[in-house]
């Protein structure tokens, strides 16, 4: 999800919130599909069917090349303040074959109205049931902020950073807490058309950070638009690519997010 959309003259493009989540297959670990940042906003009332997907690129020895994952989710906002989705994620790692992974349930809750403070709160909250009967559950979760500002030429920038969390459970998890960060910004300089930049860390235990080198650090340009289909909803996207900035990333990775929100 993204800010609130102006429906009229699709100025702003709008977090259409609400949203109950089903979908196809999943994962336990994080995968590249979570190459997404989350918008806090809820929008009450509104259905969302969602697809993201990611595939890396690297030297074909590297075991880091032509890594997929894609996602698909169904979501609702039956409250103001709440946001639930179900997800269904799949992926082939490199040589290997697409399977299901998981089933994932997420939940996002606006603290505050939109606008009340000087940046909009929001907290996450998703529960991984791993597809695999050797890999562990996974419970994911943080905070996620956004900010609207002043930007160049008349035109305002979005700023979106997400902080999460995550612990494996059940059989087979490991003792570690990974974490995440995921931070956007973007130019608003057409509702058609908004590019930006974007940041990805992964870190796969707080309790033992290691070297910067050996942890996943992604940045890259991207670009969001919105189509206002009134009154048969609205369509929106991210296109981005985003390059391994140490040695324990890929090259690069291009990844996409295509959603269909409408009110019912």
């Amino acid at each position: 999800m993204t800010r609130r959309l102006d429906t009229a003259g699709m100025r702003h493009a709008r977090s259409l919130p609400a949203i109950l989540a089903l979908a196809l297959a999943a994962y336990a670990a994080p995968a590249h599909a979570d190459f997404q940042v989350r918008s806090p906003i809820v929008e009450y009332g509104e259905w969302e069917l969602e697809h993201n997907g990611a595939i890396t690129f690297d030297k074909s020895k590297s075991g880091r090349n032509n890594d997929q994952s894609y996602t698909f989710s169904l979501g609702y906002a039956p409250f103001e303040w709440w946001r639930i989705e179900l997800e269904g994620e799949t992926e082939a790692p490199p040589g290997g074959n697409l399977q299901y992974t998981a089933t994932t349930m997420e939940n996002m809750f606006e603290l505050a109205p939109q606008g009340k403070y000087w940046l909009d709160p929001g907290f996450f909250v998703e529960y991984s049931l791993a597809g695999q009967h050797h890999s562990p559950n996974e419970i994911t979760f943080g905070p996620v902020l956004q900010k609207e500002a002043p930007g160049f030429g008349g035109a305002g920038t979005l700023h979106t950073l997400n902080l999460f969390f995550s612990k494996e459970l059940g059989p087979n998890r490991g003792d570690e807490t990974g974490l995440s960060f995921a931070w956007q910004s973007r130019l608003l300089l057409n509702p058609y058309f908004e590019p930006g930049i974007e940041y990805y860390a992964d870190i796969s235990d707080i309790g033992a950070f290691g070297k910067p080198a050996d942890q996943g650090h992604r940045v890259g340009p991207m670009f969001a638009g919105a189509w206002n289909l009134a009154p048969y909803g609205t369509v929106k996207y991210e296109l981005g690519y985003l390059f391994g900035i140490t040695r324990a990333t890929e090259s690069g990775a291009v990844r996409w997010k295509v959603e269909y929100e409408m009110h019912f």
